[in-house]
């Protein structure tokens, strides 16, 4: 991440309160963030935008977070980071989500710092110094 690059992350949440939430505490932490409210239009914003990351949720209309995460993981060489974040807990899910290609997986209520500074350093780590690009 350049000095004068913010992250933006996607959030992806059908909830209209809730992606607005998560999106405020993005930005609380330095992130910039845009929203996506199905797995279609986020597949689609994602062709037209490029994010740092994606904050994903399960339960979506149209198309579930699990099929979107391996949609968007087909996307860009697959490097973008994505969390998803959910009130699905049971393991069957979060290994249904790893499966998926998910680089890590919250549930529902979580805690803003640690769902942050995962996806802050699953941003570093997808960065590449020595260009100042990404690798996707």
């Amino acid at each position: 991440m350049s000095v004068n690059h913010r992250p933006i992350v996607m959030v992806v949440e059908d909830d209209v309160e809730m992606n607005e939430l998560e999106r405020e505490f993005m930005a609380l932490y330095g992130l910039d963030a845009v929203a996506a409210y199905t797995g279609l239009e986020a597949i689609d914003l994602f062709q037209r935008r490029k994010a740092d990351a994606v904050l994903l949720d399960v339960m979506l209309p149209e198309m579930d977070g699990f099929e979107t995460c391996r949609r968007l993981r087909g996307m860009n060489n697959g490097h973008t980071p994505i969390v998803i974040l959910t009130a699905l807990d049971a393991e069957d899910c979060r290994n249904t989500g790893y499966k998926a290609g998910a680089d890590a997986y919250f549930a529902k209520p979580f805690d803003p710092d640690e769902v942050v500074e995962t996806l802050r350093d699953l941003i570093r780590r997808n960065y590449t110094p020595s260009t100042g690009e990404d690798r996707s």
